[in-house]
């Protein structure tokens, strides 16, 4: 017997502990699963539960060999369906950059979140460990032919000189600066521009400088190359274009842009002798890499720059008040235009066709229509209207109604189905006499035309 009650303590007890269990997991998901060398891919973790969160997450830094990462581990609330049943959820990713092809495992990471149980509201901490998954990067495609293989969204090139090229002479020395601006990539992988050798000026690479400009969704980087020249000989020449190509992965084409190629004159100068020296100097200087600070784009709001999502607000507003003040304007005109027809002698008049043939009833009815029934000499009492015009029978049928329903007392008086239709006939009557008058008028104001 002890035992029994002893085995029956501890399946509640192990019924208790299962109940108050955090239901709390994690869903990982890649937005692609094969993409090109440098083709960035984005990872994104959900991380749910049942209830809610009492702490912030704490998770592992993702680790992926032969790939940079970069990390936007801000946390988005947010509520999601999975199965049918709602769940609230916190959101973070990470933008990947591999550049080595091959098959390789996106590995799993511990995530730890504090949330309460389903009925309790005592934040717990549950371990989480996030599922694996695959991913393919290919090598660069057949179809590119160019020099250096770089992946980017879209990429700009400018080209900046130390001073003006309209006055040269041999010794002269200028300074070049080309910035290629790439979106969607990462400053380690613009590649470094080709600089051609020239038989009349001796050109000197300098330094590059690179800078990350990545945004709160996206990368973004820059990177800034300078080249020295030394004029040597005199004569008309042409500065050679600079030239960037890269591989859109959203449509899969090789796309090219390039500086202006420049026409330069170079003066003569008769003091040579500073060529040699010019020459050594250039020779010892040795090219210093050095990464500039990183530099933010504008504020974005929902991946767009504040100023654009400014103006996009501004003119849903404009639009929302035209649609609400033309709403309003539609919806004042029903309802004056149903207010004049609840008033109009044909909805009276609808009213009184379809009462009922009990006599009070559509006494009733029949005056609120013929109250509102507007022709000339109208009479109030429609019976002494029917009998100055002599309207058939209807004054000698109203006569009889009058004299059942009020001289025997009788609260049945039915009026015969007839009676509405010669009263309709009337009304078509006075209508149509109502509209011979306007027309005779009409006509009486109108002259012959002569010829």
């Amino acid at each position: 017997m002890v035992k029994r009650a002893v085995l029956l303590v501890l399946l509640m007890y192990v019924a208790l502990q299962s109940k108050a269990q955090v239901n709390c997991f994690a869903q990982t998901q890649l937005d692609r699963n094969t993409v090109y060398a440098q083709q960035p891919f984005k990872v994104t973790f959900t991380v749910l539960t049942a209830t809610w969160y009492t702490a912030p997450l704490e998770f592992d830094n993702l680790q992926i060999p032969n790939a940079f990462i970069l990390p936007f581990d801000r946390t988005q609330p947010g509520m999601f369906t999975v199965n049918g049943k709602q769940y609230a959820g916190l959101q973070f990713y990470f933008i990947v950059f591999p550049y080595k092809p091959g098959r390789f495992t996106l590995p799993a990471i511990n995530i730890v979140a504090t949330s309460p149980a389903v009925g309790d509201y005592k934040g717990k901490k549950v371990n989480i460990k996030t599922k694996p998954l695959s991913y393919i990067v290919k090598p660069v495609p057949q179809n590119f032919s160019g020099d250096a293989w770089f992946v980017a969204k879209d990429v700009s090139i400018s080209k900046t000189w130390n001073k003006p090229l309209n006055r040269l002479k041999v010794g002269d020395v200028i300074i070049s600066s080309t910035t290629i601006n790439a979106r969607g990539t990462l400053p380690q992988f613009i590649p470094e521009l080709k600089t051609d050798s020239l038989d009349w000026a001796g050109v000197y690479p300098g330094s590059a400088t690179l800078a990350d400009t990545r945004d709160e969704y996206d990368a973004n980087g820059t990177r800034t190359q300078t080249a020295t020249y030394l004029l040597e000989k005199e004569g008309n020449f042409v500065m050679p274009a600079s030239t960037i190509e890269w591989f859109n992965p959203n449509n899969s084409r090789v796309y090219k842009r390039s500086t202006p190629a420049i026409k330069i004159h170079v003066a003569p100068n008769p003091n040579l002798g500073i060529l040699k020296t010019l020459k050594d100097s250039l020779n010892k200087q040795q090219p210093i890499k050095a990464t500039a600070p990183v530099k933010h784009g504008p504020k974005l709001i929902y991946g767009i720059p504040w100023y654009y999502f400014a103006l996009y607000s501004l003119l849903v507003l404009c639009v929302l008040y035209f649609i609400i003040t033309m709403i309003v304007k539609l919806a004042k005109m029903i309802i004056h235009k149903r207010q004049a027809y609840l008033q109009s002698e044909q909805h009276w008049f609808g009213r009184f066709k379809r009462s009922s043939n009990s006599f009070p009833v559509l006494l009733k009815n029949m005056y609120a229509w013929w109250d509102r029934f507007s022709i000339p000499n109208k009479s109030s009492s429609l019976q002494n209207d029917t009998r100055t015009k002599n309207a058939g029978t209807i004054d000698e049928e109203l006569a009889a109604y009058y004299k059942q329903q009020y001289s025997n007392g009788s609260a049945s008086t039915k009026v015969d189905a007839d009676f509405k239709k010669n009263i309709k006939k009337y009304r078509n009557q006075l209508k149509d006499e109502a509209k011979v008058k306007v027309n005779d008028k009409v006509a009486l104001n109108q002259t012959e035309w002569e010829k």
